[in-house]
């Protein structure tokens, strides 16, 4: 059962509002962990009202200092689970276009996310510059390495942005893996089904002393650590062609 209600729509249309009034006050007073823990919040509420579950496994192996987390992504649930479940602050590197909605857009960019505009090649390579240096300085960010929501149940192309991004920075990947998402709100689907999302943790992957001729063997080995987390999720395709993590 698709499970949103009007009500519910009410509630979290309040719960937004209240949001983004505490997030600016943080923002504006310069308090950004306080901010995050607003969205983290609002995550909460969001899987209250929906009746999602989210739990985690591998949580041991999250480094202490500079990571970087890729992640397959499936649904809109993706992030909210993450924001939830991960003990450090996630800041997500997102596409323009998301940073532009209303309200929603506003609130990611001030409280950290990155956002990346595609179409002009010398303001993303700027920002992934930008982004290297925040990452060495300890924030932990986010990409999602299919570059959109997966329409199936498979695990579809890398990009390589945010392998760059790693081997740039000298910092660890953590490869997660999320689970059962797409059962709950597939792509296109109006509302969300109660259920449970999965987070399964992998183990880093150096890239310290790395360089751009690693990038293939640091994408099939990241690959590989999310189809191991992927494979606990019954509903997983699992069709892989050992050269699809090549883009």
């Amino acid at each position: 059962m698709w499970y949103l209600t009007p009500l519910h729509f009410f509630v979290m249309t309040l719960a937004t509002t209240v949001a983004f009034v505490l997030i600016s006050f943080w923002v504006a007073f310069g308090k950004q962990l306080r901010a995050y823990n607003v969205v983290r919040w609002w995550c909460r509420l969001l899987h209250f009202i929906t009746l999602t579950r989210c739990r985690a496994q591998g949580l041991e192996n999250i480094p202490k200092g500079p990571y970087l987390i890729i992640s397959n992504h499936s649904s809109h649930l993706d992030g909210p689970a993450l924001i939830v479940t991960m003990p450090d602050p996630v800041y997500f590197v997102i596409k323009k276009g998301l940073a532009l909605i209303p309200v929603w857009g506003w609130t990611a960019t001030r409280i950290g996310f990155i956002s990346v505009d595609r179409s002009r090649s010398k303001a993303a390579q700027e920002t992934l510059r930008c982004a290297v240096t925040t990452i060495r300085e300890g924030r932990h960010v986010l990409v999602f390495a299919e570059g959109t929501r997966s329409p199936d149940d498979r695990l579809q192309k890398f990009k390589k942005g945010g392998f760059h991004l790693a081997i740039e920075a000298g910092v660890p990947i953590l490869p997660v893996a999320i689970n059962g998402s797409r059962r709950l709100l597939p792509k296109g689907a109006p509302a969300s089904k109660s259920g449970t999302v999965s987070v399964v943790v992998g183990t880093p992957i150096e890239t310290e002393g790395l360089a751009k001729e690693d990038l293939p063997d640091v994408m099939a080995r990241t690959r590989e650590a999310i189809l191991a987390g992927r494979r606990f999720d019954p509903d997983f395709i699992d069709d892989e062609d050992p050269g699809s993590h090549d883009n």
